[in-house]
C-alpha cells in the first residue's frame, strides 16, 4: 500500500514538475521571441534566408524564403515593409536578367517567432551589367543601384505601395585607373544616400572616385553636383561607404589599396574633403590575395569597423571626437574565409561576419567601452553568403 502511494506520489510531482519546465519553456521561447531579432541572408546560394539574432548570440537555424538568383545585397523601405533585392547578373542572362525585386514581409508574424516566405511584389530589369548594390532613400520614394560590370548607377523610383516602377535614370560613368587589370574601365560599386536626403554618393572601385550627385525627386533623375567627386590615390579602389551617425564625415573602405579614408561632409555643397587614410591589416607585407569589403559605423559614432579578405578578419577604428580622423586600433579573426559582408544589429551589441568562402556566419559581442570583439561561439551556414540585413523598426510620417 505504501509502495503504491509512494508512486502515485511520485507521479504527480513529476506531472508537476514537467508542467513547470513546459511552462518555463514556453516562457523563455516567448522572451527569446521578444528579445530575439530578424535577419535576412543572401548571396550566392539559392535565394534568400532569413534567421534571428538572440539575446546571447545564438541564431536560429536559416530557413530558405525566397528563390532567387545571385541576392547579394539587400535594402530596407524606411516605412514599409518591403525588401529590396538585387540579381547580380548580366543584362543578357537567359535565366535571370540583371534586376531589382521587391519583396513584402510579414512583420507580425516575424515578431511571433515564425520565419514566413517573402511576398514577391515585382521585379524591374536593370539597364546595367552585374547590379551589386542597393540603397533607398529617407523619404523611401527612390532606390539607387550600383552596377559594377558596367560602370553606372540606376534610379528606380518607389510606388506608395513599396513596388517599383520602370528605371527612370541611368547615370554612365566614364574613365579609368592605373591598374589595368582591374580599372579598365568604370566599376560602380556602392551607392549611399546622405542623411538630408540631398545628395547620393556612389563609390566606383575603377576611377578612384566617389562621385556626388544631386538627388532631383522632381524629375526623377540623378544630377552631378557642383563638387562632383572625392578623388583617392591612384589604385585605391573604393568599394563601399558609410556615414557617421552626425553625418559629417564620411569613411570609405578601399578594395585594392587595403585602406580605409575618412571625410568630411559637407551636406550644403556635397562637397567630400579627404581628412586620413589608414591601412585596415597590420605593417606588414600585403597580399596580391588580399582584399576590403564592408565598412560600417558603429550606433555610438566611436568606431569604424571594415572587412579584409584573405586576411580574414575584421579590423576595428577609433573616431576622433575631434576632426572625424578614423584610427586603426586591432584586427579580429572572422573564424573563417573571405568576410565579404558583416553587419552590427540595430542595438549595437552584436557583429555578424558572413564568410563566403567558408559559408559561415559567426556572431561576436561588441564592447561598448573599447569596441573589441569577443566570439560568441555561436555559428550558422548559407551557401555564399554576400549580405545581411537586420529588420529594423519603420520611421515614421
Amino acid at each position: 500500500m505504501k509502495t503504491r502511494l509512494y508512486r502515485f506520489l511520485t507521479l504527480i510531482v513529476m506531472s508537476v514538475l514537467t508542467l513547470a519546465f513546459e511552462q518555463s519553456a514556453m516562457a523563455q521561447q516567448s522572451s527569446d521571441q521578444k528579445t530575439s531579432q530578424v535577419f535576412w541572408v543572401g548571396g550566392y546560394g539559392p535565394g534568400i534566408y532569413a534567421s534571428r539574432l538572440n539575446a546571447d548570440g545564438s541564431m536560429a537555424k536559416p530557413r530558405l524564403v525566397a528563390t532567387q538568383a545571385k541576392p547579394s545585397f539587400f535594402a530596407l523601405h524606411p516605412k514599409l515593409d518591403v525588401l529590396y533585392v538585387v540579381t547580380e547578373t548580366a543584362i543578357n542572362d537567359k535565366e535571370r536578367a540583371a534586376s531589382l525585386a521587391a519583396y513584402q514581409f510579414d512583420r507580425a508574424a516575424y515578431q511571433a517567432g515564425d520565419l514566413p516566405d517573402l511576398k514577391l511584389l515585382n521585379i524591374e530589369r536593370v539597364q546595367g551589367n552585374g547590379p551589386c548594390h542597393v540603397t533607398v532613400d529617407a523619404q523611401g520614394k527612390f532606390a539607387v543601384v550600383a552596377n559594377y560590370g558596367s560602370g553606372s548607377v540606376s534610379l528606380f523610383p518607389i510606388q506608395a505601395s513599396g513596388a517599383l516602377e520602370p528605371e527612370s535614370s541611368t547615370v554612365q560613368h566614364q574613365g579609368s585607373g592605373p591598374n589595368t587589370a582591374r580599372q579598365q574601365g568604370p566599376h560602380a560599386h556602392c551607392s549611399m544616400v546622405d542623411p538630408t536626403n540631398h545628395w547620393v554618393l556612389v563609390a566606383d572601385l575603377g576611377l578612384d572616385q566617389v562621385l556626388v550627385y544631386r538627388l532631383d525627386s522632381q524629375n526623377k533623375k540623378l544630377v552631378p553636383g557642383e563638387n562632383p567627386f572625392l578623388k583617392l590615390a591612384g589604385g585605391a579602389g573604393p568599394r563601399h561607404i558609410a556615414f557617421h551617425p552626425d553625418g559629417k564625415f564620411l569613411y570609405v573602405i578601399n578594395e585594392m589599396g587595403m585602406t580605409l579614408t575618412s571625410a568630411s561632409w559637407d551636406a550644403q555643397t556635397g562637397k567630400l574633403t579627404e581628412i586620413a587614410t589608414v591601412r585596415t591589416v597590420p605593417e606588414e607585407q600585403l597580399q596580391s590575395s588580399w582584399s576590403t569589403a564592408e565598412v560600417l559605423v558603429h550606433p555610438s559614432g566611436r568606431f569604424v569597423y571594415g572587412s579584409n579578405r584573405g586576411h580574414d578578419t575584421i579590423a576595428l577604428f577609433a573616431i576622433s571626437p575631434q576632426n572625424g580622423a578614423a584610427t586603426r586600433i586591432e584586427n579580429f579573426s572572422t573564424l573563417g574565409k573571405i568576410p565579404r559582408n558583416f553587419r552590427i544589429d540595430p542595438t549595437g551589441q552584436f557583429l555578424l561576419a558572413e564568410n563566403q568562402e567558408s559559408s559561415t556566419i559567426h556572431s561576436f559581442a561588441i564592447d561598448r567601452g573599447t569596441g573589441f570583439l569577443k566570439p560568441t561561439g555561436h555559428s550558422i551556414s548559407t551557401e555564399k553568403p554576400a549580405c545581411i540585413k537586420f529588420m529594423t523598426t519603420p520611421a515614421g510620417p
